[in-house]
């Protein structure tokens, strides 16, 4: 047997903490213990019926084939018309929007595209994980950046002016936010985006849950911001919106010297994303739009429960409001038990899976992060467990 050496860059990468509690929840399901699943940020939805009918009838009618690698022609023109809607940005769909399988193969390509080895990104912390690791993939690194302060997802500029160096190239922003279900302010947007000018940096823009919104969010993409179109690169998705994550289709949005070297990039990963979910994605976006109504009213049913229990449980709290997503950061406090300890513990005694705040940055250490991705009753009764455990543990702590 000949000596396996990895690559380095590969000892740096962790393995997922929601599929570590994921499957560590089903060993628990296996044995007969029932589970609330919290951890997972995929939608219960169901597809709505006709985005599946149009993905079929494309099917039927020979839909099989290779698809153009920056996408269908319908489907990019498609994506230009939902964001000059929805964001008031106008978008060329031959040259400045292309389809990627779902919103992490946009943003992994695109910064394969945009860094280089010992180039920097500023990101959010905490943040999602596969900011960090897309950029380690890359050869760069990331710089983390904390909130201004607790109660906000603003990033704190004044420390990320102090750790610009001559290889930062960009600063990711994430709203709405995860974990926490934060929402940027118009204002917070503007000042992060004259920071990004100021100091000639890209700002990528991470809209994974840009419909899902809540009453009392200023959402605001920084595309939209004045004089920000060519300083921003969207990394959209399908998946949330119209719970198409199954489906894997993405895209990506910006000028078109990125747009053109993560095609190349996109080439030689996957080629091109299936054609006929590109179909049905033509679909989502042009058909009726009920649908997402529909799920954000639902979202927002199941996020008063979670609140509610989290203002019932001893030792929890919720610091920054969850405007949109559909995800709470809570803050916890049981002494002697970091984030993974306790995540594992809630799991095996009370049966409801969350992750780790841990698995989003060093700042997330003490937080755990609940996905109200669930049926309502669901949800009532992982909070009851929930305020349960944290009455026993803040009592014996």
């Amino acid at each position: 047997m000949i000596e396996l050496s990895l690559a380095d860059r590969i000892s740096e990468i962790k393995y997922s903490p929601i599929r570590r509690i994921s499957e560590k929840a089903a060993r628990l399901e296996a044995d007969g213990k029932r589970i609330i699943h919290f951890e997972s940020g995929r939608p219960d939805f169901d597809t709505p019926p006709h985005i599946k009918e149009a993905a079929y009838r494309a099917l039927k009618e020979g839909m099989v084939h290779y698809a153009p690698s920056s996408g269908i022609p319908e489907l990019r023109e498609a994506i230009a018309e939902s964001l000059l809607q929805h964001k008031g940005v106008k978008y060329d769909p031959g040259s400045e929007i292309m389809v990627t399988s779902g919103g992490q193969e946009a943003l992994f390509i695109m910064l394969q595209a945009l860094i280089g080895p010992g180039d920097e990104v500023l990101v959010p912390d905490p943040g999602y994980g596969p900011f960090y690791t897309s950029i380690t993939l890359a050869g760069g690194t990331a710089i983390p950046i904390p909130f201004r302060n607790e109660k906000s997802i603003a990033p704190d500029l004044d420390e990320a002016k102090r750790l610009l160096s001559e290889r930062t190239k960009a600063i990711i922003i994430n709203s709405p936010h995860n974990p926490t279900g934060g929402v940027l302010s118009s204002k917070e947007v503007e000042e992060t985006c004259e920071f990004a000018k100021e100091n000639n940096l890209l700002v990528v823009s991470d809209e994974a849950y840009d419909r899902i919104l809540y009453a009392g969010s200023d959402y605001l993409s920084p595309a939209s911001v004045q004089g920000m179109k060519s300083h921003v690169v969207i990394c959209g998705t399908l998946s949330k919106t119209y719970s198409m994550t199954g489906w894997r289709v993405g895209y990506l949005a910006g000028r078109k010297e990125v747009i053109g070297a993560a095609i190349k990039v996109h080439q030689n990963v996957i080629l091109s994303v299936c054609s006929f979910a590109q179909a049905g994605a033509v679909a989502a976006l042009r058909g009726p739009q009920d649908c997402v109504d529909t799920m954000v009213e639902e979202y927002a049913r199941r996020r008063e429960v979670i609140l509610t229990g989290i203002a019932r449980a001893p030792g929890l709290s919720c610091p920054v409001a969850p405007l949109g997503a559909f995800y709470v950061f809570a803050k916890y406090q049981t002494p002697g038990l970091n984030s993974e300890a306790f995540s594992d513990l809630l799991v095996e005694e009370a049966g409801v899976a969350v992750v780790p705040g841990s698995g989003f940055g060093i700042r997330g250490e003490g937080f755990l992060r609940i996905s109200y991705a669930r049926a309502l009753e669901d949800c009532a009764e992982g909070m009851e467990r929930i305020v349960r455990f944290m009455s026993k543990h803040v009592e014996t702590a």
